[in-house]
């Protein structure tokens, strides 16, 4: 287990996590520390705990306004394929029906052809 240490709201914690996570772990502490020093710049240094609420619940909702995002794209998503899948079963169904059709045609001038073959050999 790798340790890191990061400062947040100018206090250091040493932290614990995997091998190979310590850079990720050293950014998301830079955020979280971004984010305190933004709110504290705002509402100046109340102290903390409220900071780190305040920064908790602004992220939260980011995060839920996120997930609501890619909720109504993954639902828009599903409605285009759906629609380029019912267009593309319609096209193959004209494919097919032109398909039929030129054999059928085709058939029925084979069958008039040896008609008139056979006529002739007669």
């Amino acid at each position: 287990m790798a340790k890191v240490s990061i400062a947040i709201n100018g206090r250091k914690y040493a932290l614990g996590c995997d091998d190979g996570e310590e850079a990720r772990l050293e950014r998301l502490g830079q955020q979280l520390d971004e984010r305190l020093t933004m709110l504290a710049n705002n509402f100046g240094q109340i102290g903390d705990l409220r900071l780190m609420v305040m920064a908790g619940i602004t992220m939260m909702d980011e995060l839920d306004e996120l997930k609501g995002n890619v909720s109504e794209q993954a639902e828009q998503m599903a409605l285009t394929v759906r629609k380029e899948s019912e267009a593309a079963k319609a096209s193959a169904a004209r494919a097919e029906r032109k398909a039929t059709d030129t054999l059928i045609d085709t058939a029925e001038r084979i069958e008039a052809m040896v008609e008139r073959l056979s006529k002739l050999g007669s």
